[in-house]
């Protein structure tokens, strides 16, 4: 029996804990499957993922028993499917809230859902929404976190709290923190509502009011660059970037890349 003692009312509460897994993310949906009342806060926790996902399509790099991988269920039945970005907002201010404290210069929050120090990442979240009627049902929330990885060989700039802090941290203690982080973060959006956490969120998102260069791919699959300012983040979360002729442009997901 796998426990985490994180101080919190239900997340984390009840623990899978596996070896190994492909995607703990899939594995939460298969547990759900099995088990339409399982609990909410129960978390898949495993030291090695050999098919995490990211946002995108993309794999997520992990080296074995050296970072955080994990998912775990909400039930936020209290957001609509319009306003389901309020809980990315919620999510992604816990899981800030734990890197900034052990890696307090330059921690960042890279819309949609990625967490830089320095520019570059250290951390990934997927959350899955599952909608029934007006409301979420479900989520599932994955969560993917550098902690003592040396090195990395993709074709992207990423880091851990290792190579930036030269400093080996105690994972299931790390794992702790995160999960009382976003414990509080998410009942602060149930409790207190979305304006303060909007707040904060912008106050610590990469390239807030701040000009830089973006890609976007046309409709006839040409790519387009431009300079603009991040705005903000409108209702259905789709980023706001003003751009050089001054006109507001909103993007999905994955409609617009920021360029580094």
């Amino acid at each position: 029996m796998y426990k985490i003692s994180a101080n919190t009312s239900f997340i984390g509460k009840s623990v899978i804990y596996m070896p190994s897994c492909h995607s703990t993310n899939d594995h939460v949906g298969t547990l759900l499957s099995q088990d339409k009342n399982l609990k909410e806060g129960t978390i898949v926790l495993t030291p090695e993922q050999t098919k995490g996902r990211g946002q995108r399509g993309n794999t997520w790099e992990s080296n074995p028993n050296e970072n955080i991988t994990a998912s775990f269920l909400l039930r936020p039945q209290f957001i609509t499917a319009r306003n389901q970005f309020q809980l990315n907002v919620a999510i992604s201010l816990g899981v800030f809230d734990t890197i900034h404290h052990l890696a307090p210069s330059g921690t960042k929050i890279k819309w949609p859902n990625d967490i830089l120090v320095k520019n570059k990442k250290v951390g990934g979240i997927l959350i899955e929404n599952f909608i029934v009627g007006q409301n979420i049902s479900h989520s599932i929330i994955g969560i993917g976190l550098n902690i003592n990885q040396e090195s990395f060989v993709g074709d992207f700039p990423a880091t851990s709290l290792f190579m930036e802090s030269n400093k080996k941290f105690q994972v299931p203690r790390v794992i702790e923190t995160l999960l009382e982080n976003i414990e509080n973060r998410y009942l602060m959006l149930k409790n207190e509502g979305y304006d303060r956490l909007r707040q904060e969120y912008y106050s610590h998102l990469f390239w807030y009011h701040e000009t830089g260069s973006f890609q976007e791919i046309l409709p006839n699959g040409e790519i387009n660059i431009f300079e603009g300012q991040i705005l903000g983040v409108n209702e259905n979360g789709c980023l706001s970037i003003g751009d050089e002729s001054g006109k507001i442009r909103h993007f999905g997901f994955k409609e617009v890349k920021h360029l580094y």
